[in-house]
């Protein structure tokens, strides 16, 4: 198939590795649900991201019957346009904010894979120091970077994780590797689950190429093979409770293009998992009624990794929306916690993130192909919370913290200065009132007047909404995934995470919901 509608560098896609990439799991769809439907299971599984999905692999593996319900539609609805993505494949058609001191647009995936299907599949593995803190907080081993490591390398492996080649990475990827590079910096072309990767730039919108590894063409498949069944276009409203445990849940199937009703899906299991995200599992927790139940901790203590974005100018054309999508990254050692990565986005996205649209539309256009980016990820020490609206809408509140906005500033200085360093002449950002610059000393003198609700802000990383941890007062679940107030309730999505993790979550979701898919299976 010719690739050169998404990039002429490219001009066939690449096989799919079949080692990797299966056959995309198979799912009933709405049809299934005309008059109702009730199942049974052992486990009933809400989500089929890259917590549900790699938690049901461990669990049907082990020989236990496992139902999936899944809130968007069977199958990729992919079209390379954010309109297309934002109705088929992002929670509340990619509308969700978190309000405080200022706006913070969250994303979220839905659909068979989830999030999966839409991120920039970018796959660092959990820090080290990390789970050491997660070890020592919840005095288990199995959460150390041992036990965790090995379960890492087997996602690794499932998924095919492997350096961005430099024959798709394309040329904004380049620039900042060789910045990196002549920085003496630690970092270059990033690891990403992408082994079948033709440089399309397009990821968030869905892998048009089948080169991506994403939970409905890895862990999924594999579930369905050990007998594995998935009930998609199904939104769960409730999780039944009977005799003070959880017994099941019930929701409502939907026509995927119309929104109509369809029928009610109750699914009856001695076991229930939540994997809906840090936003959709709280947010059903609390529109279940089961907040007060669960404890204090329930829906508290949203971490979001927030950040901008830098925006150079090149002699050049360097066509950021070609090649990897977030092929490189750095980490600086006066910023620890700081994760620059590639800003990679379709023109019209990077026309309206500089503002210029309306009367400064043509000297937008004549910028366009000279541009090249790097996005800051904090992670972060400010705190949100998640509730549920009376329709069941997702209520996100964040607090921005000042030692975080220090840190993405320091953050923005030093991807200026790798910019430079790749071959940059210009700077700017999508700050209000930041202007262009031709140095780094200019750039950062007028980023520190900046205050926060100057900044264009951004998280695709909501974690710890429902905290793993060994005190109901301070967490949701414990060191098994089994709730504290409420037992036959699980939970295996980045909403359990002890803290904030400093990189994108795929690969730490994945291992740590295949822990706790094989310890809910060895109770049997």
């Amino acid at each position: 198939m010719s690739n050169g509608r998404y990039n002429p560098e490219i001009p066939e896609y690449p096989a799919p590795d079949p080692t990797v990439i299966l056959p995309a799991a198979p799912a009933d769809g709405w049809e299934a649900t005309r008059g109702g439907r009730t199942l049974t299971a052992d486990v009933v599984v809400v989500g089929t991201g890259p917590g549900g999905s790699a938690a049901a692999r461990a669990m049907a593996e082990a020989g236990l019957k496992v139902v999936l319900l899944e809130e968007g539609p069977s199958t990729s609805r992919f079209k390379p346009n954010q309109g297309q993505t934002a109705r088929y494949h992002m929670q509340e058609g990619g509308g969700m904010v978190a309000k405080g001191a200022t706006i913070f647009p969250i994303a979220a995936g839905r659909g068979v894979g989830g999030g999966s299907l839409i991120n920039s599949a970018l796959s660092f593995r959990t820090p080290k120091a990390v789970l050491a803190e997660w070890e020592s907080l919840l005095q288990d081993e199995g959460w150390g970077p041992a036990a965790m490591g090995a379960a890492l390398d087997e996602v690794e492996r499932i998924v095919g994780v492997c350096i961005t080649p430099d024959r798709v990475a394309g040329a904004n990827n380049r620039l900042i590797a060789r910045g990196v590079q002549a920085l003496g910096l630690e970092g270059g072309l990033a690891p990403r689950s992408t082994p079948g990767c033709a440089g399309c730039g397009i990821c968030n919108y869905g892998c048009p190429s089948n080169g991506k590894a994403s939970s409905n063409v890895t862990f999924l498949p594999r579930a369905i093979a050990a007998g594995a069944l998935i009930q998609a276009d199904v939104k769960v409203h409730a999780v039944l409770v009977e005799g003070g445990r959880a017994v099941g849940v019930v929701g409502e199937s939907f026509h995927p293009d119309t929104g109509a009703p369809v029928g009610s899906v109750t699914v009856r299991a001695p076991k229930v998992l939540l994997a809906a995200g840090a936003i959709g599992t709280p947010r059903l927790l609390w529109h279940s009624g089961l907040g007060p139940t669960l404890g204090p901790a329930t829906g508290e203590g949203l971490h979001i990794h927030p950040g901008s974005a830098v925006i150079g100018i090149a002699d050049e054309d360097i066509l950021l929306w070609r090649g990897a999508t977030q092929g490189a990254w750095f980490h600086h050692p006066d910023w620890p916690g700081v994760l620059p990565h590639t800003f990679t986005a379709p023109p019209e996205v990077c026309l309206a993130t500089l503002g210029h649209v309306g009367p400064r539309l043509a000297e937008g256009l004549a910028l366009l192909p000279r541009l090249c980016g790097l996005i800051v990820l904090v992670s972060d020490k400010g705190e949100g919370r998640v509730r549920a609206t009376a329709d069941g809408r997702a209520d996100i509140s964040y607090r921005f913290a000042e030692e975080d906005f220090r840190r993405c500033k320091g953050g923005m200085r030093a991807s200026a200065e790798v910019l430079l360093a790749g071959g940059a002449r210009q700077l700017t950002a999508p700050v209000h009132g930041i202007g262009v610059h031709d140095s780094l000393e200019s750039f950062a003198a007028a980023l520190e007047t900046r205050t926060p609700n100057d900044f264009t802000m951004y998280s695709a990383h909501p974690m710890s909404t429902c905290r793993m941890g060994l005190s109901a007062a301070t967490s949701v679940i414990g060191p098994s995934g089994e709730a504290h107030g409420l037992p036959g309730l699980f939970i295996a999505d980045a909403s359990i995470f002890p803290s904030s993790i400093g990189v994108n979550p795929q690969l730490t979701t994945m291992a740590a919901a295949t822990v706790i898919g094989r310890r809910i299976a060895a109770r049997g």
